[in-house]
């Protein structure tokens, strides 16, 4: 073999355009190791050919990509590419989740609104509905429902189950902690059949309602216009709350999402009679 196709690790750093202390790192978690160590003096030496290892590794660690995923894609294959694919999905997630934080700054420097309901009183009737139990981090709660009702989609269509005027939404805990705990549902016209699928009864009784109008960014502020409305009519909030959401009346108009809050009559000891709140 042509001793001009060796190269010493500094020679070969300065080739690849990287520092002698990254491919010393490439090294030692095993994604790029010399192509021979002289048993004497310890020289590192790398041969031309791992050259276009070398600048791909570069390339995807510049990208976030964790070691163990460069060493499945530099082995190629079919792993390769779902390893890619999952890369791939991986940034799209972040680019999302980069868009919400501008959206929030955007926010707060007044350059973006959000049309708020008006909170009305309404009594909800009971009506049992397909649903999926799901438990989710709070940090993931809008992935986790996403995923939830796509789940849930598939399983109604799967049954044969899936109306196209099905409406989706979840029910989810008055009070959030870390972790969460509810269900996504469909609503399904009243004559679908749900035989071999989990049904729930869904919160019925007195509650308030109000429509979000815009990105769930804004969901907080329409849940205090409706808690407030709650506060100022002398109830109080119980049970669970349920999101609706709807779809858009235009293609270009913002998301709406219909919330509805149940309430009670609280006692003199700020207890709740929730009545027939279920």
């Amino acid at each position: 073999m042509n001793d001009t196709e060796w190269l010493l690790i500094a020679e070969f750093a300065r080739r690849c355009r990287l520092p002698v202390s990254t491919l010393r790192y490439y090294d030692r978690v095993q994604l790029l190791t010399p192509a021979a160590v002289d048993p004497v003096t310890g020289y590192r030496r790398y041969h031309l050919g791992q050259l276009p290892a070398a600048v791909t590794i570069a390339r995807l660690r510049a990208v976030g990509t964790t070691p163990e995923a460069i060493a499945c894609i530099l082995r190629g294959g079919q792993a390769a590419a779902s390893a890619l694919a999952d890369e791939r999905r991986r940034l799209t997630d972040e680019i999302t989740e980069r868009t919400r934080s501008l959206a929030h700054l955007d926010e707060l420097s007044g350059l973006t609104s959000f049309k708020p309901g008006v909170p009305q009183y309404v009594n909800l009737p009971p009506m049992r509905v397909p649903a999926l139990g799901f438990h989710a981090d709070f940090a993931a709660l809008t992935a986790t429902i996403i995923r939830g009702i796509a789940t849930l989609r598939a399983q109604l269509r799967s049954h044969q189950l899936l109306p196209p005027d099905t409406e989706w939404g979840a029910l989810l805990p008055l009070d959030l902690d870390e972790y969460v705990t509810g269900h996504v549902f469909a609503r399904t016209s009243t004559d679908t059949p749900t035989d071999g699928l989990t049904t729930i009864a869904l919160p019925h009784g007195p509650a308030f309602e109000i429509t979000h109008h815009g990105s769930d960014d804004h969901l907080a502020h329409t849940y205090d216009r409706a808690l407030t409305a709650v506060h100022l009519s002398a109830l109080r909030p119980a049970g669970a709350v349920i999101e609706d959401y709807l779809a858009p009346p235009r293609q270009d108009s913002p998301p709406r999402v219909r919330i509805c809050v149940q309430v009670g009559v609280a006692d003199d000891s700020g207890s709740v009679d929730d009545g027939d709140i279920v």
